[in-house]
């Protein structure tokens, strides 16, 4: 199995890239000849402290292997080695948030071979085959996003993990199928603009550097609709993209 990918991200409009909460595991473009591949994304809630950090071990987390409990350790380990002012300690003992999509594709003995998304909270992944796309998971709809979506803690909160809501769906890929793994703010914009155009597929597939990323965020945050919001909301944005063949 034959899995190649790249990965384009950028802060809020305004804010300085060490302000991106974002995350993506790999980070940086990929290929790989292997039985097996797994990759994330994560959103870092932003009111919360070290939600970059914390969205970070939860991408590797997912691609490793890692239990739940480990990640919280060494977020709490990391995060309490570092001077704070007591406002900022405060705040430290409500812990981080983020919102995760894991995809992991696997080579099958068979003619089938499959894959599964993990997913807490309203990053999305993409299904793509010859310009279509299949599918979209944990949400389908643009309407279905809103403010508060169930999202993991670095701090073990039985009542935050009773709401965690990790869905899980499976399928099958098809050489040269296309996963689009997208954090919130555009994932609700494509989902939109698959309802109104139908031609996500084709305007993701052109994404192929990180000005080609740069130019359309741009846009789409500036452009404002009827209803006076804008196309794409102001929010940090991580694009990753896989391509798989046997």
């Amino acid at each position: 199995m034959r899995v190649t990918g790249k990965v384009f991200w950028m802060p809020k409009k305004g804010n300085s890239i060490e302000e991106y909460e974002d995350s993506a595991y790999p980070f940086d473009s990929f290929e790989s000849e292997a039985s097996e591949f797994k990759c994330a994304v994560a959103d870092g809630a932003t009111e919360t402290s070290f939600a970059g950090f914390w969205a970070a071990l939860l991408c590797e987390g997912f691609a490793e292997n890692f239990e739940l409990k480990e990640l919280r350790q060494t977020w709490n380990t990391a995060v309490r080695q570092k001077e704070l002012p007591w406002y900022a300690e405060e705040k430290l003992e409500k812990g981080a948030y983020a919102a995760l999509v894991g995809l992991h594709l696997k080579k099958g003995r068979g003619k089938k071979n499959p894959f599964i998304v993990e997913a807490t909270g309203d990053c999305c992944i993409l299904h793509i085959r010859e310009n279509q796309m299949l599918s979209s998971f944990p949400l389908s709809k643009s309407e279905e996003f809103n403010n508060s979506p169930a999202l993991i803690c670095s701090h073990e909160f039985p009542s935050v993990d009773a709401q965690m809501q990790k869905q899980t769906t499976k399928g099958e890929w098809k050489d040269g199928d296309t996963f689009f793994l997208l954090s919130d703010a555009f994932a609700c914009w494509a989902l939109k603009r698959q309802e109104e155009l139908e031609d996500v597929a084709n305007v993701l597939q052109n994404i192929e550097t990180q000005d080609d990323l740069n130019r359309l965020v741009e846009e789409e945050r500036q452009l404002i609709l009827d209803d006076g919001r804008p196309a794409m909301k102001n929010d940090d944005v991580t694009f990753l993209c896989v391509t798989v063949c046997s």
